[in-house]
């Protein structure tokens, strides 16, 4: 399965991510923050960037900001003008509104004074974050209470290949089974 960042819009849009993202998106849509909680391969940037896409299709402006690609010091503005254009292509709108879609969240805590105008800037806004890791006291002082979404990794069940009386197939490896 592809990354978050690396699904189409069509693909995001065609997503089925239940319940969870029924909440998410309920909660969003009535102003709360929303923060989803997730190991790596979890669905967080999928689910990030489907509720940003239904945020703005409800009139709900929203700016997609990945920490990762942030440089130091920077501050929204400064975010927007560099990778502002991105935001068609990750959420279907352009960046604006005052929703922040914020991705890579733990970076916050990891590397606070690179994101400290950053944080400034949005802290006015309504967030909408994913986190691999949460630190739910920083995060309370930083932007307040918010609805906490945990996902767990969806492992894609292997499949299993049985050859009877031990025989495989050639350059491929089998799970073999004794009857």
């Amino acid at each position: 399965m592809k990354a978050g960042e690396e699904l189409s819009i069509h693909e995001i849009e065609k997503l089925d991510l239940g319940e969870d993202f029924k909440l998410a998106l309920s909660r969003a849509l009535s102003g709360a923050n929303v923060y989803i909680v997730g190991p790596p391969g979890s669905g967080k940037t999928a689910m990030l960037r489907k509720l940003g896409l239904y945020l703005s299709r409800s009139g709900r402006g929203a700016a997609y900001v990945k920490l990762e690609w942030a440089k130091y010091g920077w501050g929204l503005g400064d975010y927007l003008k560099h990778y502002g254009a991105r935001n068609i292509g990750l959420i279907g709108a352009e960046a604006g509104g005052d929703v922040v879609l914020l991705d890579d969240g733990e970076l916050l805590w990891s590397y606070s004074s690179a994101y400290r105008n950053l944080v400034r800037d949005v802290r006015q806004r309504q967030v909408v974050a994913a986190f691999r890791e949460i630190d739910m006291d920083t995060l309370t002082i930083l932007f307040g209470d918010g609805f906490t979404i945990y996902l767990q990794r969806q492992v894609a069940a292997r499949p299993v290949v049985k050859a009877p009386l031990g025989l495989g197939f050639i350059g491929r490896t089998s799970e073999i089974v004794v009857i």
